[in-house]
């Protein structure tokens, strides 16, 4: 029955606004940052990840200004673990044009169930990121991307010719020649993939059901459901990415940061 809702529900959104006139002008980066980061134990003992220091500096700091210099002035964060340490930090980024708000939930809350409970700070279309990846936002080409593919959501996936991703030349992610998605497979077994999510969706606020309960993980409950409806378009990159899942992922990372020497002041 509430399978049906929700279907009644995205309908009726979707003849109020097929397309948002907007869609090229996203102004919302909403960042998942609510888990313990486990895997980059001890340094997230005391802090949460995007906090701990890449060469002495969060690496939130890193991601919030790659954002703020696509033009993006508003940032939401999805908080769980350690949320107090976010909001103390993060009040030097607000000002006149820039803005932060918080959605504060459970620490064992899931992708999804973070996402739908933030529902109404949402923007009708917005940007979608995994706190532990940095990547040089393609702001106007994904914009574009989006536009053409008339899609729901989309994914930025990383094309990993080379086996420079995460876990090597293991892929997540079957892009089909239309350019949409055909399969997201987290543990990466599958036949036919031909990249790896990083994070960086565009998503219309209308996929969302904002009544939906349970504990959903937006990766391996809603991406199904997406792809199932034709709505998961994929912007493919060869642009490197880089995470900070572990030490030597963070350590991958504070390289990359040395040598192009990446600014983390605010702009």
């Amino acid at each position: 029955m509430a399978f049906i809702f929700e279907e009644l529900h995205l309908a009726g959104r979707a003849l109020n606004s097929v397309m948002s006139k907007n869609v090229c002008n996203i102004k919302q980066a909403v960042i998942l940052a609510g888990g313990r980061g486990v895997r980059l134990r001890p340094l997230t003992d005391e802090l949460p990840k995007p906090l701990v220091p890449a060469n002495g500096i969060p690496f939130l700091d890193y991601l919030i200004n790659s954002i703020f210099k696509t033009g993006i002035s508003h940032v939401v964060l999805l908080l769980g673990y350690k949320s107090e340490k976010f909001i103390s930090y993060c009040d030097k980024y607000v000002n006149g044009v820039r803005k932060i708000d918080y959605s504060v939930g459970k620490v064992e809350d899931a992708t999804g169930r973070r996402l739908i409970n933030a529902y109404d700070l949402l923007d009708e279309n917005f940007l979608l990121l995994y706190a532990d990846n940095y990547w040089p936002i393609e702001r106007e080409k994904m914009a574009r991307v989006y536009k053409d593919k008339k899609a729901k959501v989309m994914v930025t996936v990383f094309s990993n010719k080379s086996g420079t991703g995460e876990y090597g030349k293991a892929n997540n992610v079957e892009i089909a020649r239309d350019g949409f998605v055909k399969r997201y497979d987290k543990k990466m077994t599958s036949e036919n993939l031909n990249g790896i999510d990083i994070g960086f969706f565009v998503v219309s606020k209308d996929v969302l059901y904002p009544k939906r309960e349970g504990n959903i993980s937006f990766e391996e409950d809603m991406l199904p459901e997406f792809i199932a409806r034709k709505q998961l378009a994929a912007y493919e990159t060869d642009t490197q990415y880089y995470s900070i899942t572990n030490i030597n992922t963070l350590k991958r990372f504070e390289n990359y940061a040395t040598q192009n020497d990446i600014c983390s002041s605010v702009v």
